[in-house]
């Protein structure tokens, strides 16, 4: 006997819903990064001031704007760029399916970006035990499987459930859920207002 489809998600895979996943996961370190960059050209900057005051006050500028706006830009646009290479001039679809005890993930590409001549390229059985955490982000949910990789699904894709109910199931799953949507999302909020009434 086959399991029941609890929840389903249909959702693409690009380089726009990748660097989201990205920028998110490297918030942290790029603004680690920045600054540390920062202060170290303020503070040679700041020393540099009592030699000649022109050459200070250019390294603490430098450091500012390098750290500040640059290097957070320069590890954007890096991003993306190695985004293109990896995916390559195709489409992708992710399809998951919430079980009982797991779900199926089924992924599926196109032969160029031109097409939508859909053909399954992989599939994956992720058992409910086996999943690290689980993020809400904008309109995403990040399905982690480790510290570092995860599975993406758009709130709009959900082709069977609300995003609130799924969440509910896997909290029940005793999955660690984390919420870092800023915005309340229709989805969620109607699987909250079910429940309520």
């Amino acid at each position: 006997m086959e399991d029941e489809v609890l929840f389903k998600n249909t959702s693409k895979m690009d380089d726009e819903e990748i660097a989201l996943f990205q920028n998110f996961a490297l918030k942290k370190s790029t603004m680690i990064s920045s600054l540390i960059f920062t202060l170290c050209f303020v503070g040679v900057g700041i020393g540099l001031c009592f030699i000649d005051l022109t050459m200070g006050i250019t390294l603490i500028v430098c450091g500012a704007v390098g750290g500040v706006v640059l290097l957070p830009y320069l590890t954007k646009e890096s991003i993306k760029k190695q985004n293109k290479i990896t995916l390559g001039d195709k489409k992708y679809l992710n399809t998951f399916e919430f079980m009982d005890d797991c779900v199926n993930v089924e992924s599926q590409a196109t032969t160029t970006k031109e097409t939508n001549d859909y053909q399954p390229v992989a599939t994956q059985k992720i058992f409910y035990r086996d999943i690290f955490k689980l993020v809400l982000y904008k309109e995403h949910l990040f399905l982690y499987i480790n510290a570092r990789q995860s599975f993406i699904l758009n709130f709009k894709g959900m082709t069977k459930g609300t995003v609130g109910e799924l969440v509910e199931l896997l909290k029940g799953k005793g999955i660690k859920v984390i919420d870092k949507s800023s915005v309340q999302t229709p989805s969620i909020g109607e699987g909250k207002k079910k429940k309520a009434s």
